[in-house]
């Protein structure tokens, strides 16, 4: 079920957050880095077709008045005048959030606890969970402080223990526990054979 509106960070109910400091900064140094580099790119690209324009321009100006000495004049009246309307007019150029992280292999490659980090969620985490319902969402943040794969990892098995939940449900509703308590029986068991490395990740 795809989203519309943009969702919020979801919260766990004991408020942990991942505190992985070198990840943390990670994360924030891409973000600020995404957003200069989008900003100098657009600026650089408005600056060179605004010059080629200007240049092409002086040229007609040029040979139609027959005064090159004008038409420099002119274009650099307008060069300035120009530089000054998009300094003060030109919207920010848009990052793609859902490439912010791509140094880091995305977003759903980070540690499954930080489907609940703030920073994740400014850094292409809302993208990456568009075909994710509500529901899959809420248990998957109860189980992403245990789980010791990735948010893609979390997020499969949940959706597969959602799909596990229907089949055995017999006519019954299935319910956000139903789901959770499939999904948690297999993150103790990944827990228990993971690498230490993969637990400390998170």
């Amino acid at each position: 079920m795809e989203q519309d509106a943009p969702r919020p960070v979801p919260a766990r109910a004991d408020g942990w957050r991942p505190n992985d400091e070198i990840l943390n900064n990670l994360i924030h140094k891409s973000i600020e880095q995404a957003h200069r580099k989008n900003a100098e790119t657009g600026s650089m690209n408005a600056f060179f077709g605004g010059a080629i324009v200007l240049m092409v321009l002086g040229v007609i100006l040029a040979i139609g008045t027959g005064n090159p000495m004008l038409a420099m004049v002119v274009v650099v009246l307008m060069a300035a005048g120009g530089l000054m309307y998009a300094g003060l007019n030109a919207p920010a150029p848009k990052v793609d959030p859902i490439r912010i992280l791509d140094v880091l292999g995305g977003p759903g490659n980070l540690p499954a606890g930080y489907l609940v980090y703030a920073a994740a969620w400014r850094a292409g985490m809302p993208e990456f969970l568009t075909k994710v319902s509500d529901r899959q969402l809420a248990v998957a943040t109860r189980l992403c402080r245990e789980h010791p794969g990735s948010v893609s990892d979390l997020v499969r098995l949940v959706m597969t223990a959602e799909a596990h939940a229907h089949e055995h449900s017999y006519g019954k509703t299935v319910t956000d526990a139903d789901i959770y308590r499939y999904a948690h029986r297999a993150t103790v068991e990944w827990a228990r054979v993971a690498p230490a490395a993969m637990l400390n990740a998170a």
